[in-house]
């Protein structure tokens, strides 16, 4: 009659065991050493090696020449208990024997003596399900047995143990098997029953059975019995309604792009074909899970944002048990997923153009540079404002126009001559793309050290106004020849824009910090850092974009004792 792999090749000593080293080598210096103890509890997921390593060891404490404390499979011991010749290795299976009768059945016979071995040795499988009445009646037992008998309980939910019998135990965690030792094991056994396989198989194997062996050999036994020829992953895939890599990759685009059409088709093909939708779903869990990781440590670039492929596997991850109670787990899916492109997908495809329209404006930003700098001027002053202008103006969202320090149409008005003679706003922008550009911690650090000299001159009737705003801004970003300020409201940062060539007189003057000063509003810092922190991620770095010259923008000049410095002219000189 045909044996089963997993009975096949089920280990006889200790050093056949897959995994549990820490397990192994404190049982065998227990026999070496005689530190037997008198009861053990060995917990654990299911298919690791519990009941394998109990069976082991009743054999070994029983083996009259054990090495190493391995059993022998020589000796007298060794053959009854391998061939289950003896009545002093009892196994009882707690869940079909959970009863207070059964465990009274065991006091009763446990001061009886061995009849071929040196101990009586108890093997109680999924002892958690026992009573709580079997608890009790066992406990006296565990606590004060006769010196002849050893009890060993295995268990997958320590959990429901009673603690008052953990704590008359010697407790082993058994660990989860990994997935280099497994696919070993696996082709072992392939050699030897002379299985023709790919090793992408055995790692899938590996992958489905999630550290536990002995449902990775039954995986292997009954692929194997597909056919005789070389196994494919398209076998594997075949035999456990499972779909490809490649069609879990599209399976989840369609969701991330929220096609409901072709989603509902794809989830009746999958189901019309006779596919495991719980087996696909953990699919596309682990297919997430491999995409983040490559986000994070590789800086893999996606086609969706990062966030849309947590929400939907924290979602399926989350849901993963309702699915598989539910009586008709398709409907359940399509109705969840369906709610999180309504929620979720569709809601984040307007903030993706939104991010995508930024984008494009400061394409427009650098272009507009680049023709400035190669004399392109003439049309942006026949137009009678700057090109730059015109292009946050065109922007669908006013609040970022806003954001960006530009003047809204309230306004318009009031600022007209200032906006018609000025192409402050540009320059703003371009400094703050180059300061990021060159963005310097050290330089920051001491802008920040050197602002603090500011509050010596702020009742000087002179400059006071000037480093009161100064000491109002917060610091954003520092390069080289750069410092980048910022304002709570757009009135603040235009009113400031007029007096841009004093402030940096001011400060260079009271500080000694000797650099160009770009004026923004704490939006426009936010929306940039942003994009910022998106394109490093996407190891895309910021490109310096050369500064035109400042347009004269007509502003009063002040009479006060920094009055020959603002003959130093509204030009800013290029480097």
């Amino acid at each position: 009659m045909y044996q089963a792999l997993y009975r096949k090749y089920r280990p006889k000593v200790f050093d056949d065991v897959v995994g549990q080293d820490f397990v192994i080598k404190t049982l065998k210096n227990a026999i070496i050493y005689n530190k037997v103890s008198h009861a053990y509890l060995f917990y654990g997921p299911r298919g690791i090696g519990k009941t394998t390593i109990a069976k082991i060891f009743a054999r070994a404490v029983n083996c009259e020449k054990s090495k190493d404390g391995n059993p022998c499979d020589i000796c007298s011991s060794c053959i009854k208990s391998k061939e289950n010749q003896t009545v002093d290795i009892i196994e009882i299976d707690a869940a079909s024997n959970n009863g207070v009768d059964e465990i009274r059945e065991i006091k009763s016979k446990v001061n009886i003596v061995p009849s071929d071995l040196k101990y009586k040795v108890y093997i109680i499988d999924e002892v958690h399900m026992l009573t709580s009445g079997a608890f009790n009646a066992l406990l006296k037992t565990l606590e004060e047995p006769p010196k002849h008998v050893i009890f060993i309980l295995a268990t997958t939910d320590p959990q429901k143990v009673s603690e008052t019998i953990v704590s008359r135990c010697q407790c082993y965690s058994f660990k989860r098997i990994n997935e280099k030792s497994i696919v070993e094991k696996l082709n072992k056994i392939c050699k030897e029953e002379k299985i023709c396989i790919d090793e992408d198989v055995l790692k899938q194997i590996a992958i489905s059975s999630n550290g536990g062996l002995r449902d990775s050999i039954s995986s292997l036994d009954k692929i194997s019995s597909y056919k005789q020829e070389l196994i494919t992953m398209e076998d594997y895939l075949e035999i456990n309604d499972m779909i490809s890599n490649k069609k879990i990759e599209e399976f989840i685009e369609i969701i991330l792009s929220g096609d409901v059409k072709k989603f509902i088709l794809e989830i009746n093909e999958y189901y019309y074909n006779g596919k495991n939708l719980i087996e696909i779903i953990n699919q596309v869990i682990c297919y997430l899970r491999d995409i983040m990781i490559e986000y994070y440590l590789k800086n893999k670039i996606l086609k969706f944002k990062i966030e849309s492929y947590q929400a939907l596997v924290e979602l399926l991850n989350e849901k993963m048990f309702d699915i598989k109670k539910a009586s008709t787990p398709k409907i359940y899916i399509e109705i969840m997923i369906l709610k999180f492109i309504e929620n979720i997908v569709l809601n984040s495809k307007e903030m993706d153009q939104n991010i995508s329209q930024e984008s494009q404006n400061f394409k427009n930003e650098k272009n507009i540079s680049q023709e400035i700098i190669l004399g392109n001027k003439k049309e942006e002053m026949d137009n009678n404002q700057p090109k730059d202008l015109k292009v946050y103006e065109s922007d669908v969202n006013q609040q970022e126009n806003q954001s960006m320090g530009m003047i809204s149409s309230d306004n318009r008005e009031n600022q007209e001559s200032f906006e018609e003679k000025s192409n402050i706003y540009e320059i703003m922008t371009i400094r703050l793309n180059n300061a990021l550009a060159q963005a310097d911690k050290k330089e920051k650090k001491q802008c920040e050290i050197d602002f603090k000299k500011l509050n010596d001159s702020v009742f000087d009737q002179d400059i006071g106004y000037v480093v009161s705003e100064l000491l109002n801004s917060t610091i954003r970003v520092v390069s080289k020849d750069i410092l980048i300020i910022s304002y709570e409201y757009d009135s603040v940062v235009n009113q400031n824009l007029r007096e841009l060539s004093l402030f940096q007189s001011v400060l260079e003057k009271e500080t000694g910090i000797n650099k160009k000063i770009g004026i923004i509003t704490d939006d426009m810092w936010e929306l940039e850092k942003q994009k910022y922190i998106k394109s490093t991620k996407n190891n895309q770095k910021y490109v310096i974009i050369e500064e035109p010259e400042l347009i004269d923008m007509n502003i009063e000049r002040k009479s006060n004792k920094f009055s020959e410095l603002s003959d130093f002219g509204d030009i800013v000189e290029i480097n």
